[in-house]
């Protein structure tokens, strides 16, 4: 028969007057933390412990400490027995367990030093922590062996310093120790503004880098700050005197065993940052479209496909130009002085144009659309030089699909139909290639039974036929609206090629401006706007994206920067189309843009051509002083040792400065 165990109170009672000894891993006891270091210095030993047990703690459980030197021998002592040098909080870390710290006077260096539980003070149960992690800091600079180092930070103003205490133990992050209850005074007096010359490297707070402020520093007349919280603001504001001045130094002073250390203590102003380029308007306007129909004028092709044609490209009212004598020479020529002539006559207007031309023809050889590309290259080229109002290219809509043969005009001429692979729409794969690609506003669209890329929207003639005899004309749809959008030109606006078809440009003057000693920071956006951004500078006149501009300006700062915007395609085809089935009218937008191989390539999107302004203000900031000074990161941290300079290059700035009513207790690991 098994033996039944004790009841509770009973274990418990004979555990309290030690009568009975039960193996410790009965109650999983063991020390969390039990950590003690020397300061030579300060002739301090600092304990920290943290033990823990499912059973057994109450309240007359104890923390005993023992240690050795070349003069004392101190045996097995309840640690809350002795005198502290320093204040020491009650720490509550529940039932379960004990935690907290000490400080006591130790003028010789400590030998054999362990931490040890015992159950009741009055038993003989006892856990020793096993090992004690000890250390030994020597004497030595102030900022790397002393256990409290003091700095000084600013808020945004940069007009209010707080003083803070950090506390620096080898094992122990300063959180840590606070929380184990480890109080300091210290207290700060004597302020002076100026520019220092701090060592940096070990010393990154510039704690103690003097024993006393250096002279040429000028008073602030400002009360003394003492207490014995982590940080706290001086009452007073900085004067505006003391604005163009990086640094304040200070006498402050801390108790130890010794009795007081007083050293000179630092506080650093917060870089100063702005945007660099709060907002870049945008150059787009809506276009105002030259029409023509080209066409045979002695014979009839299809009248159904030709009213499709026109009603596609709004040319209702167009011009038809006759195209019977293609084959004659100089007809390129003819062309293209009738596209000029109108075009002047619009140009009058003040606005951009794109030329639209219907293209409706049984040509199958592609030797037609040679000789109207021919026409286009006279015209079009000359046009790209010159300012609002001008020519910004050609939408041709043609009866077959063509691939432009002439280099000169591939980034200015949108050719349509695309070429898909088979007559029937129906069967067009979803991922067939485009060179007049449709991109719906909506992405996946279906139009009841239609899918949106099955849709004869800018068909070839045999595809709009084939469409409307299977269903109808009605099922076609038709456009109810076209824009055709671009950015304006300014007599100094500038262009600079960007591979195929894209451009970059750069429109009137958008520049910021630098100094040698400023930096700058990048904050990465997922943004496609954003990243249609870019600058050049005169060194390096190939248009470079806004993210390597801190890197730019890092390496070889130059005085200004223009800002300017890539874009696609000279010109954006926006159409709004509207599609009868069985009855119920469907209604939707799309874009034809340029060298989109593909329906699920990406480009910039219609964002970018309908944007009146892109905001940079939260994309490129701007440090104007105390650039290579440390900061706060977008969690209240102080990043002593990353400067702006060097820390937010490629990283958004969202600093989180000291509040006057944000306590005594910062955030700092």
């Amino acid at each position: 028969m098994a033996r039944r165990a004790p009841a509770r109170w009973w274990w418990c009672l004979l555990l309290a007057l030690g009568a009975c000894k039960v193996p410790i891993d009965d109650v999983n006891a063991g020390f969390a933390l039990a950590d003690a270091t020397w300061f030579e210095a300060e002739q301090t030993l600092f304990f920290f412990y943290r033990v823990e047990a499912e059973q057994g703690l109450g309240p007359e459980s104890v923390i005993e400490i023992t240690y050795r030197t070349d003069d004392v021998a101190q045996p097995w002592v309840d640690l809350s027995s002795l005198p502290p040098v320093h204040t020491h909080l009650p720490v509550d870390c529940g039932v379960n367990a004990r935690c907290g710290s000490m400080s006591l006077k130790v003028e010789k260096p400590p030998r054999d030093v362990a931490l040890r539980l015992r159950y009741h003070r009055a038993g003989e149960l006892s856990l020793q922590a096993s090992p004690t992690t000890f250390n030994i800091v020597g004497a030595g600079a102030p900022a790397t062996q002393r256990s409290l180092v003091l700095y000084g930070v600013f808020d945004e103003s940069n007009t209010r310093v707080q003083w803070r205490a950090r506390h620096q133990f080898p094992t122990l992050r300063n959180q840590q120790v606070q929380e184990l209850g480890l109080r300091r005074l210290f207290r700060v007096l004597e302020p002076q503004y100026g520019d220092l010359s701090l060592p940096g490297g070990d010393n990154p707070y510039g704690y103690g880098f003097q024993a006393a402020c250096p002279g040429g520093l000028t008073p602030l007349g400002c009360a003394p700050v003492e207490t014995a919280e982590r940080a706290r603001f001086a009452d007073e504001s900085l004067p505006l005197a003391a604005s163009p001045f990086g640094h304040l130094c200070a006498r402050s002073i801390v108790t130890d065993a010794t009795g007081t250390f007083e050293t000179a203590v630092v506080a650093q102003k917060n870089p100063e940052v702005r945007p660099a380029f709060p907002s870049l308007r945008s150059p787009v306007r809506d276009d105002t479209p030259v029409g023509f129909l080209l066409k045979p004028c002695t014979r009839e092709i299809s009248a159904t496909h030709q009213a499709m044609q026109v009603q596609r490209l709004q040319l209702e009212s167009s011009p038809t130009v006759c195209i019977d004598d293609w084959q004659a020479p100089g007809f390129a020529t003819t062309l293209a002085s009738t596209f000029r002539t109108r075009l002047d006559q619009v140009r009058a207007d003040g606005h951009d144009m794109v030329l639209t031309v219907a293209l409706h023809h049984d040509d199958a050889t592609g030797h037609l659309a040679a000789v109207v590309e021919d026409a286009l290259e006279q015209v079009l080229p000359l046009e790209q030089l010159k300012s609002t109002p001008r020519v910004t290219g050609a939408f041709v809509f043609d009866s077959y699909a063509h691939s432009l043969g002439r280099a000169g005009i591939k980034p200015l001429v949108l050719w349509c139909p695309a070429n898909l692979p088979s007559e029937d729409l129906d069967t067009i794969p979803d991922t067939a290639s485009r060179s007049c690609p449709l991109l719906p506003d909506l992405g996946d669209l279906q139009v009841l039974v239609f899918k949106f890329s099955n849709l004869p929207i800018l068909p070839t003639r045999a595809q709009y036929l084939t469409f409307i005899g299977k269903y109808s004309e009605a099922q076609a749809g038709k456009t109810t609206e076209l824009k055709l959008r671009a950015p304006e030109r300014t007599p100094v606006s500038q262009n600079v090629s960007l591979g195929e078809f894209g451009v970059a440009t750069f429109f009137n003057n958008e520049t910021l401006s630098a100094a040698p000693t400023d930096a700058f920071s990048f904050c990465s956006s997922a943004d496609l706007v954003t990243q249609a951004v870019v600058f050049e500078t005169p060194l390096a006149p190939t248009p470079v994206p806004l993210a390597a501009l801190p890197q730019v300006h890092n390496m070889l700062p130059q005085p200004t920067y223009s800002l300017g915007l890539a874009w696609d395609f000279p010109f954006l085809v926006r159409l709004k189309y509207e599609v009868v089935v069985a009855g119920s009218v469907s209604a939707f937008s799309l874009t034809v843009p340029f060298g989109i191989s593909s329906e699920t390539q990406k480009y910039y999107g219609t964002e970018l051509w309908n944007t009146e302004a892109f905001a940079l203000a939260d994309v490129l900031a701007q440090c104007t002083r105390f650039c290579d000074a440390p900061t706060f990161d977008s969690g209240g941290v102080y990043d002593v040792g990353i400067p702006f300079r060097a820390g937010f290059q490629d990283q958004c700035y969202r600093p989180l400065y000291p509040a006057l009513d944000g306590g005594g207790f910062p955030l700092d690991p």
